[in-house]
């Protein structure tokens, strides 16, 4: 065995940053376990095993096309006749490389999909996780390509280039209970190998290499998402946490109201609400009402009441927008039930196993002078800083059907908002630019 070391594998520091020149992203894992995947390279491979992000070869295979799969409870390189080639040894799977003779032509094929680096085959489960362990800044060539059009504002591709770059360096080791940094779908970035790439993403990501958002000499969390309406937001209205650098900003030059999903709407009936929150954990029985409690000084929705049969749920920052994802695409929305009972005040009472929706017409009131009804026109709530007033009703109400929900925006609505890249590129503005106006404070460092 002989270690090899490759064109561009190290690791870059400057000061607190951490930027490694190799991630490790997993393409087929868990449910999507492969239980054989056929391999291309056009001068063969090295095959060998990798230790984390390095690389000790141990055998040259010759065969341009190879099958990887399971055989006698051991990931196995066989040839297209089923004669192995190469298996693993020990826990570390197989890795191979491609044979290559320059390192921009460090590619290979995956059941005929084309991905840039190298590859790590190891057991999960009865299948094999497929990762790709490939350089950084050709990593987003992957992911560039897939969370922006090539057609867009060099500018705006430049800002998505560090941003990316940024997360991917932030969340090194996500997934590291299945071997590899980050995944190649939304929990993490898209990312689909060389399927999109064009020459705009290789200028963007090529003319920022090596730079990242920092704050204080320390890397930014730098979220993105579709677009964000009129105002970014504040991340302590979405995930609870206070972040200098992730606060509201104008996102003005993003025309929201011309833009896919950028207005949008949805309906969902009784029945698909009430199974929507009993599939997420919160049995309310069948859902009478759903209620915006608070909204962010940006007009976010940060505390929701559902209102069911049996009982009260009340939701609180993202989750707000993802219980219901199916119809609201941020938290920016408003919501209205198709019966006046929607508005109607409402007293709920149980007998200790069964919440019951009275209207305040309905209920006896215990006085100094003994009982009585409720005999106003108008109900009065607070909690000490906010006051509500519903209209009562002697006559029954009609119960809510379904519910209207709409809204502006697509995405968690923290830190850049692409399409207020695009505007801002389409402006004059340059990527650094962009991305100083969208992470307050921060700025763009150089650290290879």
């Amino acid at each position: 065995m002989f270690f090899c070391t490759l064109a561009g594998y190290k690791t870059f520091v400057s000061a607190d940053v951490y930027v490694p020149s190799n991630i490790k992203v997993g393409l087929f894992y868990g449910s999507s376990a492969k239980t054989s995947v056929k391999i291309t390279s056009e001068r063969g491979y090295y095959a060998g095993v990798f230790n984390d992000r390095d690389f000790s070869e141990e055998k040259i295979i010759e065969d341009t096309d190879v099958i990887v799969s399971i055989a006698e409870n051991q990931v196995v390189l066989s040839d297209l006749d089923g004669n192995v080639l190469y298996s693993e040894s020990g826990n570390n799977g197989i890795g191979i490389c491609p044979i290559y003779t320059d390192f921009w032509e460090e590619r290979l094929e995956i059941d005929g999909s084309g991905y840039r680096g190298s590859l790590n085959f190891i057991k999960d489960g009865s299948g094999i996780a497929v990762i790709n362990v490939v350089n950084m800044d050709q990593y987003l060539y992957g992911v560039v390509s897939r969370e922006m059009s090539e057609s867009w504002p060099l500018e705006a591709l430049k800002a998505q280039a560090v941003c990316s770059r940024n997360y991917a360096a932030q969340n090194l080791g996500k997934h590291s209970s299945y071997g590899f940094d980050i995944c190649a779908n939304t929990h993490c970035q898209m990312y689909t190998g060389m399927s999109r790439e064009a020459q705009s993403i290789y200028d963007a990501v090529d003319a920022t290499a090596g730079q990242v958002m920092t704050y204080n000499g320390e890397l930014c969390e730098c979220y993105y998402a579709a677009s964000m309406g009129s105002t970014t937001e504040n991340v302590k209205y979405v995930w609870g946490n206070e972040v200098p650098y992730l606060i509201s900003v104008d996102n003005s030059y993003e025309d929201t109201e011309n833009i896919p999903n950028g207005i949008w709407s949805g309906v969902l009936t009784v029945a698909e609400v009430s199974t929507i929150m009993r599939n997420r954990g919160y049995d309310v029985g069948d859902v009478q009402k759903i209620e915006v409690l608070e909204y962010s000084p940006e007009g976010r929705v940060i505390k929701m009441r559902v209102t069911g049969n049996t009982a009260i749920k009340t939701l609180e920052l993202e989750e707000c927008r993802t219980v219901f994802g199916t119809v609201t695409k941020s938290q920016m929305f408003t919501v209205v039930g198709d019966g006046d009972a929607q508005g109607q005040a409402y007293v709920s009472v149980t007998d200790g196993s069964t919440l019951i929706r009275r209207r305040p017409t309905q209920l006896e009131l215990l006085t100094s002078s003994g009982r009585s009804e409720f005999s106003g026109e108008s109900l009065y709530t607070t909690n000490g800083q906010y006051q509500k007033v519903y209209a009562d009703s002697y006559e029954e109400s009609s119960a809510n059907t379904s519910f209207t929900f709409k809204g502006s925006g697509w995405g968690h609505g923290v830190g850049m908002s692409q399409y207020g890249a695009k505007g801002m590129a389409e402006a004059g503005y340059t990527y650094d630019e962009i991305l100083t106006h969208y992470f307050s404070g921060a700025e763009v460092t150089t650290v290879y």
